[in-house]
């Protein structure tokens, strides 16, 4: 084990997975204080026919959130972190599509991407929420890359490695 990787693992990927999951966390928090707040906003950028799909429209402020709780639980604690930060990307993928879907259309949205909170840009979709979001990925990237690093549930589970009774070596090297 490298000093470089532990450093890395330290003032890298540790604040980068602590940042990201505590946002989502965050904003996963703030939509389940105020479901119908965020239905209302999903029903804005009229990605749908509320009128044909609205109960679309309502699984989606109920379930999205959970997501997002889940993945920055995972993040935070580093636990299967390439998956939780793939599902981080694919989401953040997703509200770039919508964004930019409402600017082109030059609909007047809010964005409930922290609920009730305006965390660095307004409450109205624009440029600064894509720009966020792009900023977003970054650290997104760059765990799906390299992982949750040595101060990670991930790296704990990898060192200890599956153990049968007794934590046996069987004949062709994998632990029993």
């Amino acid at each position: 084990m490298s000093g470089l990787r532990i450093a890395e693992s330290i003032v890298v990927q540790l604040p980068l997975r602590l940042g990201l999951g505590g946002l989502f966390c965050l904003a996963a928090f703030k939509k389940l204080q105020d479901p119908q707040s965020f239905a209302e906003a999903i029903k804005g950028f009229r990605v749908v026919d509320h009128a044909e799909l609205g109960n679309l429209i309502v699984s989606a402020a109920f379930v999205l959130p959970w997501v997002e709780m889940i993945a920055g639980i995972l993040l935070i604690l580093g636990l299967w972190t390439r998956a939780a930060a793939v599902v981080v990307g694919l989401a953040l993928a997703a509200f770039i599509a919508g964004l930019l879907s409402v600017i082109i259309r030059k609909l007047d949205a809010s964005c409930s991407c922290f609920g009730d909170l305006n965390l660095f840009c307004g409450s109205k979709v624009g440029w600064c929420q894509v720009i966020r979001n792009l900023i977003m990925l970054l650290p997104t990237a760059y765990l799906i890359w390299r992982g949750g690093g040595l101060v990670a549930l991930d790296a704990v589970l990898e060192r200890s490695g599956p153990r049968g009774p007794g934590g046996s070596v069987d004949a062709i090297g994998d632990r029993a």
